[in-house]
Parts: structure tokens; sequence; C-alpha cells
């Protein structure tokens, strides 16, 4: 015990620390995290990754996941709804198919590749707001479209999270996988419309109760309750997690109350220390170099051709197709979660890819903000 309480706080306290020095160079946090992860355990080797821990990686994932879903509210992307939906799937498809051939060629390996293709689905929230906002996009007409489709490409990415797990789970025929997805479409659309409806009803009642943490724990209850339930329908536990957030974010409470009671455990505690055991995973040796440049290359000018070329055939000016490019560019703290996700799902996925792929989100995330600085002059 006196291991996993040292080892905790050593984790949390080098990844605050260095986490917050790596955003004073204008450079995601998650980067910083993870290097106090590779410090602390492949380097100094004070922190070793126990069943304890690796269980505490999971609880992580749930919380970065209902985070996610908080972030999406259906009423933001309502007038964008089909350019953002066009865009979403066009950068998504494109993303994973490129993806999944990067890793046929590499690996020749259909589960590697999948696996590959699923993680760089999906851009990263966090590093596309803040880019928004720091070339002062976040508010204009091209933003709130970009917001729109990275909402859309989130969804997505979860839709293929749960596809992989089926693929990996039925060696089955078509039609039981087929009919695993209509009961997770049915799922997606239930809790998105009367089962939204019924968890803000609920949560928007909890203020009568006297104690003012029940507007925390509910909302986490449902968090769990669905992440549970997604988990034993086929889907992932990563869906309920993310449906959960999205449903709840339409309560009046979500944004004054839950949000910051969820963000304070969760990027004060939960997440550091998700990230730095992250970290203390990564091997240097048989690192694949090659690999990792095609991949990051691969991923960005994915986005820059699914959802800047196309959005350029929607109307956009050339200005606003290319800013839709470069801003769905970044992959981040969403794809580090998928990832773990999918090496806990299948266990083929070799050491060498899992830290090959960790090293090319943090790339993009470096990458990113370089090339819209060059746009933006």
């Amino acid at each position: 015990m006196e291991q996993i309480l040292l080892s905790l706080a050593l984790m949390l306290l080098f990844a605050k620390l260095l986490g917050n020095l790596f955003e004073r160079f204008g450079v995601a946090s998650l980067v910083g995290e993870i290097l106090a992860g590779i410090i602390l355990g492949p380097l100094l080797g004070w922190v070793v990754l126990g069943d304890f821990l690796g269980g505490f990686m999971t609880l992580g994932i749930i919380f970065l996941m209902f985070i996610a879903g908080m972030g999406v509210r259906l009423d933001d992307i309502r007038d964008n709804v089909y350019k953002a939906t066009l865009l979403g799937i066009a950068g998504g498809v494109f993303s994973f198919v490129l993806g999944l051939m990067v890793g046929m060629i590499f690996f020749n390996d259909w589960l590697t590749a999948i696996a590959i293709g699923t993680v760089v689905i999906s851009t990263s929230n966090g590093a596309l707001f803040l880019l928004l906002i720091k070339i002062k996009k976040f508010d204009t007409k091209i933003g709130k479209l970009i917001i729109a489709t990275s909402i859309a490409d989130d969804v997505l990415g979860i839709m293929a999270l749960a596809l992989f797990r089926m693929y990996v789970h039925a060696t089955v025929s078509f039609f039981s996988l087929f009919s695993v997805l209509l009961v997770a479409l049915g799922f997606y659309f239930f809790i998105l419309t009367a089962g939204s409806k019924a968890m803000v009803k609920v949560v928007n009642r909890l203020h009568v109760l006297s104690d003012e943490y029940m507007l925390f724990t509910i909302p986490v209850a449902i968090m769990l309750l669905l992440s549970f339930f997604t988990n034993n329908i086929g889907i992932s536990l990563a869906a309920g997690a993310f449906l959960a957030g999205m449903a709840i974010s339409n309560s009046h409470f979500a944004d004054p109350v839950i949000a910051p009671k969820v963000a304070t455990i969760s990027y004060g505690f939960l997440l550091p220390v998700f990230y730095a055991s992250v970290g203390t995973l990564l091997v240097f040796s048989g690192l694949n170099v090659f690999f990792i440049i095609t991949i990051v290359s691969v991923a960005m000018a994915a986005k820059f051709v699914g959802c800047g070329l196309v959005s350029r055939l929607t109307g956009l000016s050339w200005s606003d197709a290319k800013l839709m490019g470069i801003a769905m560019m970044p992959r981040g703290e969403d794809n580090v979660g998928i990832l773990q996700l999918l090496v806990i799902v299948a266990a083929g996925i070799t050491t060498s890819v899992y830290t090959s792929m960790v090293f090319a989100i943090i790339a993009t995330t470096i990458i990113t903000p370089i090339f819209a600085k060059i746009f933006v002059k």
C-alpha cells in the first residue's frame, strides 16, 4: 500500500508541474504529464504500474470521455449540423483509411492496422479550442463550424471504438455483428433523446436537496452506470461515459455547477495520474521512428483533405477551408484514452506500436500550432 501511495504522489506532483511548464510554452499539458511518467518509470524506475494503478487508468479514461461528452452541445451544431456532419465523416473516414493502410504497410496485421486507423479518427477538442482562441477565431462563423465539425468527429470516433470492440470479440457471423451495431445505434438514439430528457429532469431537480454535492454524485453515478451497461452490451465503457456527458450537458446546472466539480477531480487528480501512467508504460527500445513520421504526416494530411478540401466543395472560401483543415489536425488526450482502451481490449497490440502511437499523437499537438501561426501570418 505504501508503494501505491508513493507512486500516486510522485506521478501527480511531477505531472502537474511539468504539464504547467509545457503550457507556459504553448504546448499541450498532456505532453508534460506523459513526460513525467517517462521520467518516473522508464528512466528512474521509481514507479512501476501494478494492477491497482492499471485499474486507476481505466477510471481516468471514463472521466476523460465524460468531460469530452459534456463539451458536446447538440444545440451548438444545429445551425451547421449537415455540413459539420459531412465534414466530420469525411475527415474521419480519410483518417481511418489512411491509418489502416499505414498499419498494413508497416505491420501487415489487420488488428493492428484497424487499431491505428481507429486511434487517428478524432481530433483533440482541447487542442482545437485552444488553437482557435489563440488565433482569435473561436467566436467567428468559421470557428463555430469547426467546433461543430469536431463534435461530429467525436461521435464518429466513439462509434469506431465500439465497432473495434465488436470486431475483436465477435468471431462470429456478419449478422451477429450487424445486430450488435443496431443495438448500439438504438442505444445512442435513446440516450440522446428520451434518455437525455429524463436525465436532465433528474439532475435539474437535485437542487431541492440540502447536499450540494449531489450535483456531482448523481451525474458521476449515471456516468459509471452507463459505462457499465455499454461495456456489457458489447460497445465500450468509453461510449457510455461519453453519452452520459452529452445527455447531462443539456442541464442548466451543467456549466455552472457540474462541470467545475468534475473538472476539479479530473484535471486536478485523475487525468494527470492517467497521462503519467501512460508515460510509465513507454519504452524506447524498438521505437519505429519512420512509422511515427509516416503516421503523423498521414494523420494530419487526412484531416486537411477530408475536412479542409472537402469544405471548399461546400462553398467555403479557400482561406476558411485551409483554417478548417489545419484546425482539425491535432490529436490529443482523447486519442491517448482511446489507444489505452484498444490495448486493454486487444492484447495483440505490441508495446512498440503503442509507444510509437503515443509519440505520434504528441507530435501532432506540437506541429499543428506551428502550421496555424504560419497560416495566420
